[in-house]
């Protein structure tokens, strides 16, 4: 059985896109409840280096300097984007598996191209609704996780990452590459648990 994970970029930034291209390009962030701080910010602003949860008054003093565009939640808006996108997703697979407002896993036939299926879903997705979206594809939901996550960061990859056409060693390769705390599951504090076994990596914990 075959997993896929399609989770949306930036969900709230890009849906305040779909309804104001103006915002396409402009450093944007979306605020908290009355405004307090960072919930979901644009590629423009990471590359800024602000983190999620930076408070909006340390930002407001420069946010003419930097072009930035804060919005206040809209959670009504984001509640209805994230319907269509999963009753887009219904096309694609009878089994859907909603994780979060902007994440749903869905059973993914094992055989055909896996990669061209998810361009299809990505395609398809931004054309009705114009919401980005990364897919990652494994034998696993936490593998199919990892894998969404490596589209997110991996530009030649295009938004899909199929974990199910690499090979064992490139598999360890790339789990050597990620901290245990990027396992779907382990917070802080088992990180720090299992920092003490000298477990750190992908790699070692799945070894372990």
């Amino acid at each position: 059985m075959m997993y896929a994970l399609v989770d949306a970029n930036n969900f709230f930034v890009s849906c305040e896109r779909a309804f104001d291209p103006k915002l396409e390009g402009r450093p944007v962030v979306v605020l908290s409840n009355n405004d307090g701080c960072v919930v979901s910010r644009s590629p423009e602003v990471k590359a800024l280096g602000i983190p999620n949860g930076t408070p909006w008054f340390k930002l407001r003093e420069n946010a003419d300097r930097w072009n930035m565009v804060a919005r206040s939640s809209n959670y009504e808006l984001y509640g209805d984007m994230s319907a269509r996108m999963m009753t887009l997703l219904s096309r694609f697979s009878a089994w859907i598996e909603p994780y979060s407002i902007d994440e749903a896993f869905l059973r993914m036939p094992e055989h055909g191209n896996l990669p061209d299926q998810g361009y299809q879903i990505r395609n398809t997705i931004f054309r009705n609704i114009g919401i980005p979206v990364s897919i990652g594809i494994a034998n696993t939901k936490t593998l199919a996780k990892l894998a969404s996550d490596g589209a997110k960061k991996s530009p030649p990859l295009a938004g899909v990452c199929d974990l199910s056409s690499y090979s064992p060693q490139q598999l360890t390769t790339i789990m050597k590459s990620y901290p245990v705390g990027k396992v779907w599951g382990v917070g802080w504090r088992l990180r720090k648990r299992l920092s003490g076994y000298g477990i750190t990596t992908v790699a070692e914990l799945r070894d372990r």
